[in-house]
């Protein structure tokens, strides 16, 4: 299946690797058609959604198109079929705190205020939108590793 927009071309039949998978919903990376330009794919079955989990799926793209910042991952295109609700988001390299915490034997005390840092400049910019976020937690900010220690970004708010 191939999507077009005036800015992105997505060819879904390219998966690479899923990334995570849980209950809810289903996490891709995929390509973009230049093939250099990578990014997550997140999909939800619209049968198993309970209707406050498709609230919270539309509360979330509605805050993701809203929300412009360097330390908040980015919504690229939202879309729905029949059956599936889409986000295409930024894929980032590092994966999730959480993971990398558990990896890790100790953060260093730089590593650990640069990346408070950034999380709190991610939550003024949200609040600055009067947006709350409820559920911070480590598996929601991941790591953009172009370099180490890599930025956080905040995830789904």
């Amino acid at each position: 299946m191939l999507l077009k927009q005036s800015y992105l071309e997505i060819n879904i039949s390219k998966f690479c690797l899923i990334i995570r998978l849980n209950f809810v919903f289903l996490v891709k990376k995929i390509s973009g058609s230049d093939a250099r330009q990578l990014y997550a794919m997140k999909v939800l079955k619209k049968a198993t959604l309970k209707v406050r989990d498709r609230v919270r799926t539309k509360m979330e793209r509605d805050i993701l198109v809203e929300v412009n910042h360097p330390f908040i991952v980015k919504l690229h295109y939202a879309f729905q079929t029949e059956g599936k609700l889409y986000l295409i988001l930024d894929f980032l390299r590092g994966g999730d705190l959480f993971t990398r915490l558990s990896k890790e034997v100790m953060f260093t005390e730089d590593d650990v205020k640069f990346y408070l840092a950034e999380l709190a400049l991610a939550l003024d910019h949200l609040h600055s939108l009067g947006i709350i976020y409820r559920d911070l937690k480590p598996e929601k900010l991941l790591i953009y590793c172009t370099s180490l220690p890599g930025h956080l970004k905040v995830c789904c708010p």
